[in-house]
């Protein structure tokens, strides 16, 4: 999948909008990158055997333009629309407030054309005039602008994870390289990344010092073997050069955090080594070191996996306990909260179903939405009732995973729910979640959710928090109180695997994790390939700390409706 092509679509559809254009053209811009997307082209092999426009929404011009990407590296059209509109206006865009539209309406009525600049005729008030704007509107840009301010270089897990493996093959084609590791948070995993560190292990750092500076004009060198530029997106880039002797030292160093590391430098001394950022020294001679294994050994420690590299507490724990069992993927069973073409998602139950066999999971739990969702196509009583015989002929047909009827349920305004109990009485699982109504005070919202998850139909609370990573702030809760409930009536509370989402966040989790709080990692999936959401789920669920026995997707078949039952049993 070429994530640049998806790029360019994406933001075309932008400038056809911000130029005027007929809405419907710049929509098939926009269809065409969820295209591609969704079915993960290999776009270049498509094209070379001319199977574009078999793609839902290719049309003629469509796959001129592609064409036109694969043999020169962009789409003219594009390039004549970046010429005509101002640079800062595309940008305006990515604001949650503005959008197309009003950022074309700023640019017209105001001149505006910078964040920088609406943030300034925010302060002024000259927005708050504009029709279909107002003083809260230019309030809540304000918000935005801020909330941009902060996350402006940074980039979602699943999008930094695959900018660093196109880094990672762009380095290992160069000479010299025999090498390239990621490191840093991304190695550790962090929700959000706002640096891509590379360890490039070389024999010839000189030569390869001076092969970076020609390939890379923008590159600055920081530090002794530290060279740094800007990805695409504006990401920082970092490089850290080292010898294959010295592997070991530098990605330990690199990994951790700065917490974590310091500690370990204590370890080390107390035992008579002398730390440094660029080697660990004995007696004024670096000690080789090509793994990080013979590093802990060193300590006398096992080896601690990187995405718990967090607080320096964890040393004096796993000296003590040893490293805590951790879930991994080959504990899972059962792929909860996914989603299909009855409501929002984009592929059918059987495709989403044999997807998740595929990748070894023994069933799968639908979990669309209901009703108030209707801007995502949510289920009345009658679909729910035909989607339910779908799944039962389904299921006759034995396809070796087991299809539960599930839903995800809308959290009302006032804590019921949105489904009534006879029509929650026939479901195999309820994952209750809020879509509306963010702005309820901290009061009201903790008791809406309370409230929801007293009903004894409930068995998972969904992405509790409401939060979207580098777009929205979590609202107004007491999460302590909720998770309090949650493990009080025996609830089970999602760690929401979508890299937009992560809700609710590891460091959270960690916290209630040694109370015996119950997950869930699911991927809320709405097409086949985000079944893989799961991955960095579980991923997260380490950084908290979960063992399998707390995550509920590790449950046979039989053990997981034996709890969804229990749980309904004890709350009636």
């Amino acid at each position: 999948m070429d994530l640049r092509l998806l790029e360019l679509l994406e933001e075309l559809a932008l400038l056809l909008e911000l130029s005027g254009e007929n809405p419907f053209k710049a929509q098939a811009y926009a269809r065409a990158a969820r295209t591609l997307r969704e079915y993960e082209v290999d776009v270049r092999r498509a094209v070379a055997e001319g199977k574009l426009r078999e793609l839902p929404g290719i049309g003629p011009s469509l796959e001129e333009a592609i064409r036109e990407y694969v043999t020169t590296g962009t789409i003219s059209l594009y390039e004549r629309l970046r010429r005509q509109l101002p640079e800062g206006l595309l940008e305006l865009t990515q604001l949650p407030a503005v959008g197309p539209r009003r950022a074309r309406q700023l640019y017209e009525q105001l001149g505006i054309t910078s964040i920088e600049e609406l943030e300034q005729a925010c302060r002024e008030h000259r927005v708050a005039a504009l029709k279909g704007f107002g003083s809260k509107t230019e309030q809540a840009l304000l918000g935005a602008i801020q909330q941009w301010k902060q996350s402006r270089f940074r980039l979602h897990l699943h999008v930094a994870l695959q900018e660093a493996q196109q880094w990672r093959e762009r380095l290992l084609a160069l000479p010299d390289v025999t090498a390239v590791i990621p490191t840093g948070t991304l190695r550790r995993f962090a929700e959000t990344v706002e640096e891509l560190a590379f360890l490039v292990v070389t024999p010839q750092l000189e030569r390869l010092r001076k092969t970076l500076r020609k390939e890379l004009p923008t590159v600055t060198e920081e530090a002794e073997s530290r060279l740094t530029t800007r990805g695409e997106r504006g990401v920082r880039i970092r490089l850290e050069l080292t010898s294959t002797d010295n592997v070991g030292w530098m990605l330990l160093v690199t990994t951790g955090s700065d917490a974590f590391v310091a500690a370990l430098w204590e370890e080390f001394r107390a035992r008579g080594f002398e730390p440094t950022p660029h080697g660990l020294f004995r007696q004024g001679t670096r000690v080789p070191t090509r793994t990080e294994e013979e590093l802990f050994a060193l300590l006398q420690l096992p080896v601690i996996p990187p995405e718990i590299r967090e607080e320096a507490t964890l040393l004096a724990r796993i000296r003590q306990q040893g490293v805590p069992p951790l879930v991994s993927r080959s504990d899972f069973q059962g792929m909860l909260h996914v989603h299909s073409r009855w409501s929002d998602g984009k592929a059918s139950i059987r495709d989403m179903a044999l997807a998740a066999k595929k990748l070894g999971y023994r069933y799968i739990a639908i979990c669309d939405h209901s009703p108030a969702a209707y801007y995502a196509g949510g289920l009345d009583r009658d679909r729910l009732a035909q989607q339910h015989r779908e799944i039962e002929r389904l299921n006759a047909e034995n396809l070796g995973i087991r299809i539960l009827k599930g839903a995800e349920v809308d959290i009302r305004p006032d804590g019921t729910l949105d489904y009534p109990d006879e029509v929650l009485q026939q479901l195999e699982l309820v994952v209750a979640s809020v879509h509306s109504h963010f702005r309820q005070s901290r009061h009201e919202m903790t008791a809406r959710i309370l409230r929801a998850l007293e009903h004894p139909a409930v068995q998972i609370l969904g992405h509790a928090t409401g939060r979207l990573l580098l777009a929205r702030a979590p609202y107004e809760l007491d999460l302590d109180a909720v998770l309090e409930t949650a493990l009080r009536l025996g609830k089970i509370v999602e760690l929401n695997a979508q890299p937009y989402r992560f809700d609710v966040s590891w460091e959270v989790l960690r916290r209630w994790q040694d109370r015996g709080l119950l997950i869930a990692v699911n991927p809320d999936a709405h097409t086949v390939a985000e079944l893989e959401y799961t991955e960095l789920g579980i991923m997260l669920a380490r950084k908290a700390l979960f063992p399998p026995e707390q995550v509920v997707n590790t449950l046979s078949l039989e053990q997981f409706q034996k709890l969804c039952a229990r749980q309904e049993a004890t709350d009636r």
